[in-house]
């Protein structure tokens, strides 16, 4: 009985460390774009999180805090 379970294995690791790696190029984007324009918005504060991935800043309204 031959093993086939090490390309399935592989493909999925392979597919989980591409996902992460570009979740985490989007996030630094994501960020360069709140911090240019959240400080332009009235009524908004600029929130700082650490997360798994990384940093991670939100542009909220001042009501939700």
């Amino acid at each position: 009985m031959r093993n086939d379970f090490s390309p399935i294995a592989l493909a999925v690791s392979a597919g989980v460390a591409i996902g992460m790696l570009a979740s985490v190029f989007a996030q630094k984007a994501i960020n360069q774009h709140h911090l240019k324009t959240c400080r332009n918005k009235v009524n908004h504060t600029l929130i700082h999180t650490t997360a798994f991935l990384g940093d991670t800043y939100y542009c909220v309204h001042n009501k939700y805090l």
